[in-house]
């Protein structure tokens, strides 16, 4: 089964560990992983794991609605500068987080992403936690582009993301949603992508999330979809494809 990891921070990981796992995960199927900056500071780390694995590591630069105020007057001239180097480059990870404070901050960083990313036509990655309906407050400034990364909101959200031309983004996270099958069942089959979001969120007893799992939790969905797993991870490796825009 080949796959790849939508969302996962590798700069959070222990070097070597990194570095071991990669090489296991790719001989089990890995064919590229999107790594995902939080904040400038992880930037330059997250630009040197992509250019020593550029057939694998696509990079992608963005400010955590976590680490807005890691961010300074230059914010906007350095993540541009980022995206010029890397030109397939996502803008991510970026987002609202309803559970942080400083809300009128991450709404600011938020906008000032998406705009750029609509700007550049880059796919945004996004983070959302208690945000309720966000999308009809910034579709005007939407790339064309957009998932939301380890989605463990409500039905009726999912439902949102895709009327507004979204991806859902499942990882281990899901299974402790209470809509979870239904979730699982009723994402059309062109909008699902699967992530570790590691080292963060490992699935139950897992002490810290890979990108091994993957093939795994692809099977748990194929089950609860009732398809076979290996067309379905044919599927979302075609939409991880297409939204990420590399061969």
């Amino acid at each position: 089964m080949n796959f790849i990891d939508l969302h996962i921070h590798l700069q959070d990981y222990n070097q070597q560990y990194a570095t071991d796992m990669v090489k296991k995960a790719q001989k089990c199927g890995l064919k590229k992983m999107l790594c995902n900056g939080t904040m400038p500071q992880d930037w330059p780390l997250v630009a040197d794991y992509a250019r020593k694995y550029p057939d694998l590591i696509v990079p992608a630069f963005g400010l955590h609605p976590w680490k807005v105020g890691a961010a300074d007057e230059n914010f906007a001239e350095l993540l541009q500068a980022y995206l010029q180097d890397f030109p397939s480059a996502p803008v991510g990870e970026v987002g609202i987080d309803g559970l942080k404070p400083e809300a009128e901050l991450q709404r600011k960083y938020f906008v000032m992403q998406l705009e750029i990313a609509k700007e550049k036509q880059r796919p945004a990655i996004i983070h959302a936690v208690k945000y309720g309906s966000m999308l009809p407050e910034y579709q005007k400034i939407l790339p064309p582009k957009f998932m939301f990364h380890s989605f463990n909101g409500r039905y009726e959200q999912m439902k949102e993301i895709l009327r507004y031309g979204g991806y859902v983004s499942l990882g281990a996270s899901i299974f402790k949603n209470r809509d979870a099958e239904k979730i699982i069942r009723d994402i059309p089959l062109n909008r699902i992508l699967a992530e570790s979001d590691g080292p963060y969120q490992p699935l139950p007893k897992e002490a810290i999330s890979t990108p091994l799992f993957i093939p795994q939790m692809i099977k748990m969905w194929a089950e609860i979809r009732k398809t076979d797993a290996d067309e379905l991870a044919k599927q979302i490796y075609d939409n991880s494809i297409n939204f990420i825009g590399i061969n």
